[in-house]
């Protein structure tokens, strides 16, 4: 709120008593606080004594201090309390020196004084107020801004210390890639065994903030304890679904994910993919797509899926990945999409090699410009000796 005029103390210095003592009654018939000063040395005495001072109104031509000194000791103290500079006809050039030098404004010792004081001071504080507002609002912007900086850097450390390392299975080998943006994202993968079976996901929460963050951490907790309790994919993903439903319910957010298992002891693949985009199953030169088998979640909790069946056998893969990968762009805003990644699979490498061929590739197409988080997720069925 813009202080009245009762709050305002002006100091106003000049040599010629005259003057002085008639700006001091202008100002103060205008609601304003004054005191007076006979030269620059008794006003800065003033100033540095610590006296409440809003705005100094100064001559530029006096003993002991002029007006240029006077400024100049004030700005080199710190503060920035408004200087209008008093000035005659044949000054000008010295008052635009002192606008310079830190005075706020000049007006001209004249027979209109009368009239310009008062408009020059309230132009001043009005000016000076409007620029402590600023800086008062840019503040609290930048204390916003550390604080979503602070909290954006947590949601990304809670976020990559919850994504499994080292992922080991007997006849299995498995090989994982996560690279976040510098957004909050809601990528997310895991694998695990369940007796014979080896069961495995990857995920992607929509948007890029601390919800898709939470989010993604909440789903993966729910699917990762139905996948210790049940074995059916189709009744993993329904069930996950419904508890997540009552999470996300009017928020508008929802999640594509690939659920998956795989049977050791038979070599056979049952996915469930719920909206997620394509995945790959690559058998020696040969790379099949396995597409979405029903709606995203988060959207329906009456929805459900169909699985599908594939064998993983020995030597075979199954390449997992988000969105973050395909929808990179080059310089010319193409993306890379689905057949730049299908045209580095046709040969056989072992999981972390292959992750390390499509990184590479990829970096390279998008010069290292990554607008979402990257994550690869690839299984590889090893040979019973492997």
């Amino acid at each position: 709120m813009k202080p009245d005029n009762g709050s305002v103390s002006i100091l106003v210095a000049d040599d010629d008593p005259l003057v002085r003592e008639m700006l001091a009654i202008i100002l103060q018939d205008e609601g304003y606080r004054v005191d007076t000063a006979e030269n620059g040395a008794e006003a800065l005495n003033k100033f540095s004594a610590g006296d409440p001072i809003s705005l100094i109104v100064s001559d530029m031509n006096m003993p002991q201090l002029d007006g240029m000194g006077l400024i100049r000791a004030v700005r080199d103290a710190g503060a920035d309390l408004p200087i209008i500079i008093l000035t005659g006809n044949s000054e000008v050039t010295t008052a635009i020196q002192a606008l310079k030098t830190g005075a706020s404004d000049y007006i001209l010792k004249d027979e209109n004084i009368q009239d310009t004081i008062g408009i020059a001071v309230e132009k001043a504080l009005e000016k000076h107020y409007l620029k402590k507002q600023n800086q008062q609002l840019q503040e609290e912007l930048a204390r916003k801004n550390e604080k979503l900086e602070h909290e954006k850097a947590l949601a990304q450390k809670v976020q990559k210390s919850i994504l499994p390392r080292d992922l080991r299975f007997q006849g299995v080998e498995v090989g994982s890639y996560y690279r976040p943006s510098d957004k909050i994202g809601g990528d997310f993968f895991d694998a695990w065994e369940n007796s014979d079976k080896v069961h495995f996901l990857i995920g992607d929460v929509s948007g890029h903030s601390t919800s898709s963050a939470l989010i993604m951490a909440v789903s993966k907790g729910i699917l990762h304890s139905l996948g210790h309790t049940l074995s059916d994919p189709r009744e993993i993903v329904r069930t996950a679904n419904r508890m997540i439903c009552n999470i996300v319910s009017d928020s508008g957010m929802f999640l594509t994910l690939l659920y998956g298992v795989l049977d050791r002891t038979t070599d056979e693949l049952t996915v469930v993919s719920a909206g997620h985009n394509p995945v790959f199953l690559v058998k020696d030169a040969e790379v099949t797509s396995l597409d979405s088998t029903g709606s995203v979640i988060g959207w329906d909790p009456e929805d459900t899926w169909d699985a599908t069946s594939a064998v993983l056998s020995a030597g075979s893969s199954l390449v997992l990945y988000t969105d973050g990968l395909t929808e990179v762009k080059d310089q010319a805003g193409a993306e890379f999409g689905e057949k730049g990644l299908e045209a580095l699979l046709g040969e056989a490498l072992p999981a972390g090699a292959m992750i390390t061929r499509i990184v590479q590739n990829v970096e390279t197409f998008c010069t290292g410009e990554f607008q979402d988080d990257l994550t690869l997720l690839i299984l590889r069925r090893m040979p019973a000796d492997g």
